[in-house]
């Protein structure tokens, strides 16, 4: 991995030739390198790189250098966040502005729903923008593994592989989900991870379900990660098979306690501590890695190996453990003061060698992240009727049942199911009375927009409709409703703002989430967009929904990744068969 160093300049700065420009004096050094805590310890930084570490930096101290007197507070590495999205709700500078006085120097992000609608313009649109920022921020690129057909013509082959690899921001392949890899007769992942293999670059693994052969095939591919472990069982399972094990604990799930019973059982230097994405009120409530270390070292886990499992065991993991993970010369300057061994909240937080957030704020500012005209422009399809949205009685079995899509309880998971909707005028109609809802999915890369409608139970929603564009895995508008001219206004709400969640009910614009940005990100400031979520929420539930967090379960309706039916625009798909299916 290209380092960008000044040797000359760090050897001048370490021996006393030449002044650092930041030292930290008098600390309690956190070295996880050795797993102690070395008191009276000093740090003294050139540019964006640590010189020197030991009892007494003074002789790097010049007229013009910044002192620091950590007052025997610990001096602690920065926190590595190394399974995120970032592409989800927020921009960039207002996620950084929250997520770096929690304690994070370097991320390493997916980028699939770039990805989904632009391929691999996408990733090279993201490098652009996140590149002035003050901390670290790697790319992965996304294996683009899609149930919706309309996304094919986008998807990153192993030629375009190589020239995104000469960015050394882009790091790896992200997480595969197995059954894309392993269960197709289709070698196109298979190959993508081989080139990125090729380029020394890491592969990032997704084995939710996976278990003995199968995982054991996945792991074999070269497989290096997974971060889907739910149970204690399933972290031995992925480290007995030589995967790091990354634990979550952010938006989707908060799984941390499943470690509690390997304490002293096993060796903790592999696993690691991610978030897999957080949501606007998360962060705002919470902070972002402060919260997840902390939470580890308040359930009894001992501070240096909660703060290892955000620091050098996924630096070591993605091979930038010669760049950072730990506080030793030659590594980035990315540090924390923290008050103590057990409070994982900063005072200061240092990145690339300057002080960069005091107290809980920002000291330097974000530069804005430029959306081109490209990204700002990606539902390509017209608007639609409610004509569009009628279905035949004739679509329907002989006994008049249709099959439907039922969310199950936590609204993850959803399993195929039967039901009888209404007929109204040799249509078929939702029945929300009975919890049977139309639901509607259309592309939106290829400017046909192509579309099913479909059935589902579980959504609980008695009025209205609701729509999004933020479609996990796919570049589309996932919609449900009870009447087809709610539904068509809620979609067309979307093509009109390009990109968000529109919430319809008797023709009313309830609310709505501007997702302008690719149909993913918002510019909203944070404080507003928390308040639109938590509104959706609110919403939702005052129009009969039980569900814990609506807008996620409307999002993963389309993904690959959690089994067992999704929606594409051909029709449902199935897990188990493998298939497309209609209605009948």
């Amino acid at each position: 991995m290209q380092s960008g160093r000044d040797m000359r300049r760090l050897v001048d700065t370490a021996l006393g030739r030449r002044p650092a420009d930041l030292v930290i004096q008098n600390g309690l050094l956190m070295d996880v390198y050795t797993g102690r805590m070395l008191p009276g310890r000093s740090v003294a930084m050139t540019g964006e790189w640590i010189a020197y570490v030991g009892p007494d930096a003074g002789h790097t101290v010049g007229p013009e250098t910044r002192v620091i007197d950590a007052g025997e507070r610990v001096i602690c590495p920065g926190f590595i966040d190394a399974h995120t999205h970032l592409i989800n709700y927020f921009n960039i500078p207002e996620f950084l502005s929250y997520a770096i006085p929690s304690g994070v120097t370097t991320l390493v992000t997916e980028l699939e729903c770039y990805g989904f609608i632009l391929g691999a313009e996408g990733v090279k649109i993201f490098l652009d923008q996140t590149d002035p920022c003050p901390v670290k921020i790697y790319a992965l690129v996304p294996p683009m593994i899609s149930l919706s057909p309309a996304v094919k013509p986008l998807m990153i082959t192993p030629e375009q592989l190589a020239p995104l690899f000469e960015n050394p921001r882009v790091i790896g392949l992200g997480e595969s989900f197995w059954q894309g890899a392993i269960l197709t007769s289709d070698d196109r992942v298979l190959n993508l991870i081989r080139e990125t293999q090729g380029h020394g670059r890491s592969v990032q693994g997704h084995a939710a379900g996976a278990f003995d052969a199968k995982l054991a095939a996945y792991a074999a591919i070269g497989v290096e990660s997974c971060h889907e472990a739910i149970s204690t069982q399933d972290v031995l399972n992925r480290l007995e098979m030589g995967l790091y094990a990354m634990i979550r604990e952010g938006d989707i799930r908060r799984d941390l306690e499943i470690i509690l019973p390997l304490k002293g059982k096993i060796d903790f230097r592999r696993l690691i501590l991610v978030t897999d994405g957080t949501n606007p009120g998360l962060l705002i409530q919470k902070g972002y890695m402060q919260d997840v270390v902390q939470k580890a070292v308040d359930l009894g886990i001992d501070p240096m190996d909660a703060v290892r499992m955000v620091t050098l065991n996924p630096a070591e993991h993605l091979g930038l453990d010669t760049l950072t993970g730990g506080i030793a010369p030659g590594r980035h300057g990315d540090l924390l003061i923290l008050p103590d061994a057990r409070t994982m909240k900063p005072e200061m937080v240092i990145s690339k060698g300057r002080v960069v957030a005091q107290e809980g704020g920002m000291t330097v500012k974000i530069p804005p992240a430029e959306d081109p005209d490209r990204l700002l422009n990606t539902v390509r399809a017209a608007p639609i009727l409610p004509v569009d949205l009628s279905v035949p009685q004739s679509l329907a079995d002989g006994e008049g049942m249709v099959r439907t899509l039922d969310i199950q309880p936590g609204g993850l998971v959803a399993r195929e199911g039967r039901a009888l909707p209404r007929v109204i005028s040799g249509r078929l109609a939702a029945d929300p009375e009975n919890d049977l809802l139309k639901i509607f999915f259309m592309e939106r890369i290829s400017g046909r927009g192509e579309a099913f409608v479909g059935f589902v139970r579980g959504w609980g929603q008695k009025r209205g409709a609701v729509a999004t564009t933020l479609c996990w895995d796919a570049g589309g508008i996932i919609a449900i409703g009870e009447n087809d001219e709610d539904l068509a206004a809620a979609v067309n709400r979307l093509i009109e703002i390009q990109g968000g969640t529109a919430v319809f009910v008797d023709g009313a614009l309830k609310m709505d989430i501007p997702l302008g940005s690719g149909g993913y990100v918002s510019e909203l400031k944070m404080p507003e967009l928390a308040e639109r979520v938590n509104r959706f929420q609110e919403t939702m539930a005052s129009l009969g929904s039980t569900l814990d967090f609506a807008h996620l379960t409307l999002s993963v309706l389309t993904t690959p990744a959690i089994p067992f039916i999704r929606m594409t625009e051909k029709g449902y798909h199935r897990f188990r068969e493998d298939d497309v299916v209609a209605l009948k």
